[in-house]
C-alpha cells in the first residue's frame, strides 16, 4: 500500500498520505514508532485521509488477485493460522477465512480496526481476533502457520516491511511462512527531462529572488512520481541495487545496506542522465508476485524519481556509476544516499551526492 509520509498507522510504519502538488509527492523522512511527531493530524482528516487511502488500495486488482493466489497456495483449510500485520480494513484476513483458514488474528495501529471488526460482521466472517497495535510492541504474540503484511510503499520500505517481517518471525510457529517472501529494487537511468523539470522550478520563479538553498534542499528528496518509460528513454535499463530474501529461514537482512551499479553510456539511449527511476518487484511466493516496473501493468503505486543537482552529459566511452545507501533501522525511519559519478578512462570527471537527510526541514 502506499502511504507517503504522515503518522504511524498499523504494523510497523504505515503513514498518512503526504500533501502533493499535481503527481508528484516528496518523501522526506518517514515515521517509526517510538518516534515523536512534530505534528498530528485532527482526528476527522485522519479518518478521511486513511479510508482514501484503503479505497485505492482495495481498487487495485492486480495487487488483490496476487494475494489471493499467494493465499490459495498456503492456506490449508481447516488448519493454517494466520497473522495479518497492518491489516487495515481486514481485507487479506478476510481472503484466508473465505478460503478455510482455521483462525486469522489482526493486528492494526489505527482506528481502521473498528472498521475491520464492523465489516466482518457484516460479511458474517468469524474465527477472528482483533489486536490494536504495533506488531513489534506485542510481548507474547500468537503461535501461527502464516504472517502476511502487505506494508509496501512506493519507495518499497517506508512503511517498514523489512523490519516488520523480521520482528514477526517470533510469530511464526516451526516451519511458518511468510508473505511476502522477497523483495527486489531497482534503479535505471532517467534520460528525458519531463520529471526534472516538473521538480526543479527554483530557477524560474523569478522576481529576483536567490532561491538556491530551498533548491538544495528540493533536489536531495526523493519524488513519488509516475514514470513512464518514455522518461527512461524507452529502454529498460533498469538494474537490481537491493535483493532481500524475507523468507524465515534465511538469515535477517541488515537494515543498512549499499549497492553501486554501474551503465555503459553506449548501453543508455541518450547520452544526457536527468536523475534516476526506482521501482520494485515483490515475489509473495514463486510465480506469484507484483511489479511497480514502468514496463509492467500500472498498479496504486508509483515509481520514486531521484533528481540529480545538475544534468551530466555522457561521451561516447563514459561509464555512470551510481551509489545507493538505504539506512530503514526504526529510530532512523528512511534515509536514503544517492552517489553519482561519471567515469572516464576509469577517472573521475563528474561527482554528485545527495542525501535525503540533507532534504529535511525540521518543524
Amino acid at each position: 500500500m502506499k502511504m507517503p509520509v504522515g503518522r504511524p498507522s498499523p504494523g510497523m510504519g504505515r503513514t498518512e498520505p503526504a500533501k502533493t502538488w499535481g503527481t508528484s509527492s516528496c518523501i522526506c523522512v518517514f515515521s517509526r514508532i517510538r518516534r515523536k511527531l512534530a505534528y498530528e493530524p485532527v482526528p476527522e482528516a485522519a479518518a478521511v485521509s486513511e479510508i482514501e487511502l484503503h479505497r485505492k488500495l482495495l481498487g487495485d486488482a492486480p495487487r488483490n488477485a496476487a494475494f489471493q493466489a499467494a493465499l490459495k497456495q498456503l492456506v490449508v483449510p481447516g488448519k493454517t493460522t494466520v497473522a495479518d500485520i497492518g491489516a487495515g480494513t481486514g481485507f487479506l484476513s478476510f481472503l484466508a477465512r473465505r478460503l478455510g483458514a482455521a483462525h486469522c488474528t489482526l493486528i492494526e495501529y489505527s482506528g481502521m480496526l473498528e472498521l475491520a471488526q464492523k465489516l466482518a460482521r457484516q460479511n458474517g466472517i468469524d474465527q477472528l481476533s482483533f489486536v490494536r497495535g504495533h506488531s513489534a510492541e506485542i510481548r507474547k504474540p500468537p503461535k501461527v502457520d502464516l504472517v502476511v503484511s502487505e506494508t509496501l510503499g512506493n519507495f518499497a520500505l517506508e512503511e517498514g516491511l523489512l523490519e516488520t517481517l523480521i520482528d514477526a518471525r517470533r510469530y511464526l510457529k516451526p516451519g511458518g511462512r511468510v508473505l511476502p517472501e522477497r523483495l527486489r529494487q531497482f534503479a535505471a537511468p532517467v534520460t528525458a527531462p519531463r520529471l526534472q523539470r516538473e521538480i526543479d522550478i527554483w530557477p524560474q520563479v523569478g522576481y529576483g529572488l536567490d532561491l538556491s538553498a530551498a533548491r538544495t534542499v528540493s533536489l536531495n528528496n526523493m519524488y513519488v512520481k509516475q514514470v513512464a518509460p518514455d522518461d527512461l528513454g524507452g529502454r529498460d535499463t533498469g538494474q537490481i541495487w537491493d535483493d532481500l530474501d524475507l523468507r524465515p529461514q534465511a538469515r535477517a537482512p541488515d537494515s543498512r545496506r549499499s549497492a553501486t551499479l554501474r551503465w555503459k553510456a553506449a548501453d543508455l539511449p541518450a547520452a544526457r542522465i536527468e536523475g534516476f527511476a526506482l521501482w520494485w518487484v515483490c515475489e509473495l511466493l514463486p510465480g506469484v508476485g507484483l511489479s511497480t516496473s514502468p514496463f509492467a501493468p500500472p498498479t496504486h503505486w508509483d515509481q520514486i524519481y531521484l533528481p540529480l543537482l545538475a544534468p551530466l552529459e555522457l561521451a561516447a566511452d563514459d561509464v555512470l556509476e551510481l551509489m545507493l545507501a538505504c539506512d530503514t533501522r526504526p529510530d532512523v525511519g528512511v534515509r536514503l544516499g544517492w552517489k553519482t559519478r561519471q567515469l572516464r578512462a576509469g577517472k573521475t570527471v563528474g561527482e554528485q551526492a545527495q542525501d535525503s537527510f540533507r532534504g529535511r526541514v525540521e518543524m
